[in-house]
């Protein structure tokens, strides 16, 4: 079977061409939906479990309802096999009406691996209560990743007003310190499922401590490793930011230990 773009809309596998959402629905009108990204491999959605949790979570604190219901599993399974490709982008997207969209499509893995990253101030603001949900009002981060490519970079470091490190416009940030990794607080930032499971599994598995506090500006700029992480290309490391290299540039000894037990406690290879 070849590998074609898949849409499961309301429990319905239905024609990519032909799934529409009504003008009133609440996810077209305000925004007001959310939606999560992640990975499928040979058939298997690992971390699915974690995305429809966040999910939910997320649904409550917004006052959304209890967000997708016991069909969401079943909806991304028919998705993913009629897909058919071995590697895919899987996304959910769930609005309020309750409407629930299953998109599966191919996917490609980055080469090679790593990204470059531009920094750019005013852009994390650690009191804000909405950039702490993945949210179908999504301008802020998709304007970040247009500047990112305007100045030649795939990824952009979003900082708050005094240069402090919050997150990547499609992930979370981690950093190379003394004795091993740091990473920014939850402080208006997405509670990334891939970065819970680098705190939780892969980085002890790796032997690599991490430490969970904010990152000013000259220490994350001395940083010979910056990582992102993201639950679609699992451990991405910077190689450049700003023009310059991170490092030596080539990926860094902790970002190749914690790809390989990434791999190892998720069963996804990354890029």
């Amino acid at each position: 079977m070849s590998a074609v773009r898949a849409v499961v809309l309301d429990g319905v596998l239905t024609d990519p061409g032909a799934a529409a959402l009504g003008i009133d629905d609440p996810g077209v009108r305000w925004g007001e939906g959310l939606f999560e990204t992640m990975r499928a491999e040979a058939g298997r959605v690992p971390l699915l479990a974690r995305h429809l949790a966040r999910m939910r979570a997320s649904a409550r604190a917004l006052g959304l309802g209890e967000g997708p219901g016991a069909g969401a599993e079943r909806d991304v399974a028919v998705a993913v096999a009629a897909c058919g490709a071995p590697r895919q982008r899987v996304r959910l997207t769930w609005t309020g009406r309750p409407t629930l969209l299953v998109e599966a499509v191919p996917h490609t893995p980055a080469d090679p691996w790593g990204a470059a990253a531009v920094a750019l101030p005013g852009t994390w603001w650690p009191e804000g209560e909405i950039a702490a949900h993945k949210t179908l009002s999504y301008a802020g981060p998709r304007l970040a990743a247009r500047r990112a490519r305007h100045r030649g970079a795939s990824e952009a470091l979003l900082l708050d007003a005094r240069g402090r490190l919050g997150e990547a416009s499609t992930g979370s940030v981690f950093c190379e310190v003394p004795g091993g990794l740091a990473t920014p607080p939850l402080e208006g930032i997405l509670p990334g499922v891939a970065r819970a499971v680098v705190i939780e599994e892969a980085a002890p598995r790796a032997g690599i401590p991490v430490e969970v506090r904010h990152l000013e500006e000259p220490e994350w700029r001395s940083a010979r490793e910056i990582v992102l992480t993201n639950a679609l290309r699992g451990v991405v490391p910077v190689l450049a930011l700003d023009g310059a290299p991170v490092g030596g540039g080539p990926p860094g000894p902790l970002a190749r230990r914690l790809a390989a037990a990434w791999t190892e406690v998720t069963g996804l290879p990354v890029g």
